[in-house]
């Protein structure tokens, strides 16, 4: 039943990270395997077989998550563009109190300011270098030494991304120009484009669960703001993305805003308890 319980809890996680505007941390923390998780991550080499007991059902879920899910969030992106955008939207604003009170847990520091600013000031510029033009954005769907650097790093940053509670991994692909790729070769299989992915993937999940231990450690409010910083910045390229459908996709899409922005707050409040 453990095994059982934990495939579901992954294949939750899994879900999560392929939805922009969604964190797998934060979902991780909601069904609590958030701790264990990071635990299990940082301490692979020293504890290998506990943690591969641990790790094995929830990668499994995930995968599952991935795999099952990529079609339908792909067909909502090309259909629903403007109403699916909204509901990312609404996740991004639905998340900010969540990460604000974590932050907030004490007096806030001077030094918290400086992150919060620069995170959200690269996100800002990495909009307008990459996220509103057409060639940040161009489908990759073959091999070369270029697109594999592309891929590796860019899943690299978005696999450490994930696993901090309130910033999205998916996110960061959207940013970096890469997610409509990445999600049209799960759903193709294209191995061409999954093989660096997978590899980026690897190095971001253990070489950034230390880093990202560290931190939240040693530096928790000036971590936290930089998340702030992240997710704020986060929201200019997602109105940008969405663009404007008049009519019924209109109306849908203060729905979806509300929904989205609902499921976060809802998502804050189960965290908190």
């Amino acid at each position: 039943m453990d095994f059982l319980s934990r495939v579901l809890k992954g294949l939750i996680v899994g879900v999560a990270n392929i939805i922009p505007g969604v964190s797998g941390g934060t979902m991780a923390v909601v069904i609590g395997i958030y701790d264990k998780l990071i635990a299990a991550v940082s301490n692979l080499k020293k504890d290998f077989k506990n943690s591969v007991i641990y790790l094995f059902p929830i990668g499994i879920g995930a995968v599952l998550g991935i795999l099952l899910f990529s079609h339908l969030i792909k067909f909502l992106l090309q259909d629903y563009t403007m109403p699916t955008n909204i509901f990312f939207l609404g996740l991004i604003l639905g998340s900010i109190p969540m990460i604000y009170h974590k932050a907030v847990k004490e007096k806030v520091k001077k030094s918290s300011i400086l992150p919060f600013v620069v995170c959200f000031g690269i996100m800002i510029l990495m909009t307008f270098l990459q996220g509103v033009s057409d060639e940040g954005n161009t489908l990759i769907t073959t091999f070369s030494i270029g697109n594999a650097i592309r891929l590796v790093l860019s899943a690299a940053l978005a696999a450490a991304c994930m696993i901090m509670p309130g910033i999205s991994g998916s996110m960061v692909m959207v940013l970096l120009g890469v997610y409509t790729s990445v999600l049209t070769a799960i759903s193709s299989i294209n191995l061409a484009v999954l093989i660096p992915v997978a590899v980026g993937v690897l190095i971001g999940l253990f070489g950034g669960a230390k880093g990202i231990d560290y931190c939240m450690k040693k530096y928790e409010q000036q971590t936290y703001f930089a998340i702030l910083g992240l997710i704020a910045g986060s929201v200019l390229p997602i109105v940008l993305s969405a663009g404007y459908t008049p009519g019924f996709q209109t109306v849908l899409s203060v729905v979806t805003l509300v929904a989205g922005a609902g499921i976060a707050l809802w998502m804050g409040k189960l965290e908190k308890n």
